[in-house]
């Protein structure tokens, strides 16, 4: 299915939920200071900021971290995982994460997380263009596991939750599409690292974004999962 179909059908989602390149570097560069990424200015000062413009308002030009690992205990995907949605955390009133729930039996690190097969992590910042609502069609179901493939979004997702706040809290699974981290797998436990895969979604009673776990073979509707497109 192609992740652009039926867009016709959506209704126009809130504006301004997007912050600007120019807006975004300046997070970074904050960001950087404050959580000691150690990016380099010269690796900023070299991302392309021209604006440009695209028909669908889910699609975002987005300025992405991709995090080397700090030890044996976080590897670069789990690092960047962890700092961008400590990151994206901050910005919202409440937030919640599946991670947190360290009951008995519970020994994984923090965010255990991997990337798809045939998806690498490479270090850097880099600009990346994403849709945000690719195989979203409102009012029809979808399983993840048939969305997934080597342009599934992952770490860029969480970086758009840190950078656009308002976009984060927009989400209601019919204007603007709860999330599939689709370019993750969950790696804990063990056994279930092909079944399961991390979802974003805004619970608006409790004011609270969620990072949740779900089953790749679960179906549901309003949920979008989103792809690199540039």
């Amino acid at each position: 299915m192609s992740p652009q179909v039926s867009a016709d059908r959506r209704s126009a989602p809130p504006p301004d939920m997007f912050a600007s390149l120019v807006e975004q570097v300046a997070n970074i560069r904050r960001w950087n200071e404050d959580r000691e990424w150690d990016i380099d200015e010269h690796e900023l000062a070299a991302v392309d900021l021209s604006p440009r413009m695209h028909a669908d308002p889910l699609v975002v030009d987005l300025i992405a971290v991709y995090l080397d690992g700090s030890d044996s205990y976080l590897d670069g995907v789990r690092r960047t995982c962890h700092e961008l949605w400590s990151v994206a955390s901050e910005r919202q009133p409440h937030t919640w994460s599946w991670d947190w729930l360290r009951g008995d039996g519970y020994d994984a690190p923090p965010k255990p997380v991997r990337l798809l097969p045939g998806i690498v992590h490479r270090p850097g910042v880099r600009r990346v263009t994403l849709d945000l609502g690719a195989h979203w069609i409102p009012g029809q179901a979808a399983r993840p596991r048939r969305l997934r493939g080597p342009d599934s979004a992952h770490a860029e997702i969480l970086a758009a939750a840190a950078h656009f706040p308002r976009w984060a809290r927009a989400m209601n699974g019919s204007t603007v599409p709860f999330i599939w981290l689709s370019g993750y797998q969950v790696t804990y436990p063990e056994e279930g690292t092909d079944k399961r895969l991390p979802g974003l979604a805004w619970v608006q009673y409790r004011r609270t974004l969620s990072l949740t776990v779900d089953w790749v073979d679960h179906s549901h509707s309003g949920w979008a999962s989103p792809v690199r497109v540039g």
